[in-house]
């Protein structure tokens, strides 16, 4: 007869959370794993430990399945996060949960980049001295250093075809060829520190038609109860260099077409997004949770 190794339980402390994730997002954090089985939680109420809120509570506890690693790993990748941003990361608690999440998991930490069409010169080829190839060796470096925590990676490549040939006109061949070189090169850097995976825009919205085509509808409707006018003022300032005859027009497109990625990447691959622009171009990404780890950025503009 097979005997089953007996579980162990180690006590977990909320000031032992708080000094590990460096704040109160790890009591919010592993109450997240509490609600969703992976750990327990007592309270201490008239001198003894009980499993139940009861009136008269003095304090609480975590009980978590066989090891701290997990989280301690998790509450490490936090602190490099936020350590090392170039600016605040966006997503608050929802962040460190994700990282416990997918360790009491077993899955792969996914992370997101979109990656924009080429603006700035006129041949689709990728050049050893490009921002592009800079890019990539940051990206892979970064994420070395996340799965160094003990994280395995499912990192995602957007390349946004559509936006270059639906909203600024450029030729699809143009746009296709830079793509292609993109996406070699991706997979060339990438795939020592990752599993790479790209999905172009224009067949995630081909996959998803339906709820494309209705989130397209809904925010139409109410485009400007979801984002500020000086928000669509500057993205008119933008669409004068590339549509100047129908700026506007071209605007509220654009507007529209990043509020539905936003929402439609989370809800396919609820990802973090590893954000290769400024924060302030991110105003439109809605639910993303993204970070700010990347100094060289939009390699398509010319790393500006």
């Amino acid at each position: 007869m097979r005997l089953r190794r007996k579980q162990t339980r180690s006590i977990f402390t909320v000031e032992l959370a708080k000094r590990l994730f460096d704040g109160s997002v790890g009591k919010q954090a592993l109450d997240t794993i509490v609600r969703e089985g992976f750990a327990t939680k007592d309270y201490f109420v008239d001198g003894c430990w009980v499993s139940s809120i009861q009136d008269g509570i003095r304090g609480s506890r975590y009980k978590v399945n066989d090891t701290l690693s997990l989280i301690q790993d998790a509450a490490n990748l936090w602190r490099y996060i936020k350590k090392d941003s170039i600016q605040k990361p966006v997503g608050g608690v929802r962040i460190p949960e994700q990282l416990l999440r997918v360790k009491f998991q077993g899955e792969r930490l996914v992370l997101f980049s979109p990656w924009g069409p080429r603006y700035n010169q006129e041949s689709p080829l990728i050049e050893k001295s490009d921002p592009e190839v800079r890019t990539f060796g940051e990206i892979q470096r970064t994420l070395a250093t996340i799965s160094g925590f003990g994280y395995d990676i499912s990192f995602i490549l957007m390349p946004a075809d559509m936006y270059g040939i639906e909203i600024n006109n450029f030729s699809p061949l143009f746009v296709n060829e830079y793509f292609k070189r993109v996406e070699e090169l991706a997979f060339r850097e990438l795939s020592s520190a990752a599993s790479v995976d790209i999905k172009r825009w224009s067949r995630i919205r081909e996959d998803n038609t339906k709820r494309y085509s209705q989130l397209r509808e809904e925010i139409d409707e109410t485009l400007f109860d979801q984002i500020k006018k000086s928000k669509f003022r500057n993205a008119v300032k933008v669409a004068r260099v590339f549509n100047p005859t129908r700026a506007e027009e071209s605007a509220r497109r654009y507007c529209i077409e990043r509020l539905v990625e936003g929402i439609l990447i989370e809800e396919l691959y609820s990802p973090i997004k590893l954000s290769i622009v400024r924060k302030e171009k991110d105003t439109l990404d809605g639910p993303l949770k993204r970070v700010y780890l990347m100094s060289n950025k939009a390699p398509w503009l010319g790393g500006k």
